[in-house]
């Protein structure tokens, strides 16, 4: 059957959208009212909601509002949950894990456009998916706060690799640093979360002599000039937030969370960024 004569390209595209964009925000938006302005919850209902008479710059701001800033998609994206062979190799791999993240944060006069990041994980070895429970997250949440979010903690990140590996434990810690002293502190403060000693014997700082540089210079991508990726750079990186992953379940568990992560659904929440 052919369009009919009058078909509007415009207002069909619209309503589509319409329709099947305010499905999905009265979904997340359910246990949230309508057409109020009392909480910013219900705020931010109103505004992700599209009208029929919405320009269509007005449609993207609403989409982009209800996807991106308030978070939609990153609470039904599932995690990529990859398994190192040697992690493997050790009969880890579907044990529960906590991800810790940081951020650098870059200042109004910088000329990078991209902050550097860290990451540390560990296991939970006497965990499986089917024992950790919500009140186990919750804990979990309350103690990491306690050791990265009271104050915020900063990683001094360097060009050394500092090893932490307690297999026994779920420890394989492998941070960039500038000194071991700084390794030492940052492993003390991951094996704090769950009440672990420290143990020297199993830590390892390797030093060297080669050289990173923050400005590594100019290349040309697809016909533009580019800035070269930097290569450990010598940067602070902030908590940021804290995830737990379980094997069998596709959503991550938001532990912890700055309000500059953006995420929802997080157990314990950080007023300071």
């Amino acid at each position: 059957m052919s369009l009919p004569q009058n078909f509007n390209e415009w207002e069909h595209l619209q309503d589509t959208v319409r329709r099947w964009h305010n499905k999905a925000v009265n979904q997340y938006f359910s246990k949230t009212p309508a057409d109020s302005l009392e909480t910013p919850k219900a705020s931010l209902r109103v505004a992700c909601t599209m009208k029929d008479g919405d320009t269509s710059t007005m449609t993207m701001m609403r989409m982009w509002l209800f996807e991106v800033t308030a978070g939609r998609l990153q609470s039904v994206q599932a995690p990529v949950y990859g398994i190192p062979v040697t992690e493997h190799q050790r009969g880890v791999e579907f044990k529960p894990q906590v991800k810790l993240y940081f951020r650098e944060r870059l200042s109004p006069t910088s000329d990078r456009l991209n902050p550097a990041t860290g990451e540390i994980t560990f296991r939970l070895m006497n965990e499986t998916g089917q024992s950790y429970t919500r009140a186990k997250a919750e804990e979990m949440a309350r103690d990491v706060k306690r050791e990265f979010g009271e104050p915020i903690f900063v990683w001094d990140k360097g060009i050394y690799y500092y090893y932490y590996r307690d297999f026994e434990r779920g420890y394989d810690l492998r941070l960039l640093v500038k000194s071991k002293s700084e390794g030492e502190r940052i492993a003390k403060k991951v094996l704090a979360i769950q009440n672990h000693p420290f143990n020297d014997d199993f830590s390892d700082f390797q030093q060297h002599t080669r050289t990173y540089s923050m400005n590594p210079g100019i290349q040309t991508i697809y016909g533009q000039s580019v800035k070269k990726p930097i290569k450990r750079p010598t940067v602070e990186v902030r908590f940021r937030y804290a995830q737990l992953l379980l094997h069998g379940r596709i959503k991550v568990i938001n532990l912890v969370a700055t309000p500059e992560a953006a995420l929802k659904q997080v157990i314990q929440r950080l007023n300071i960024i």
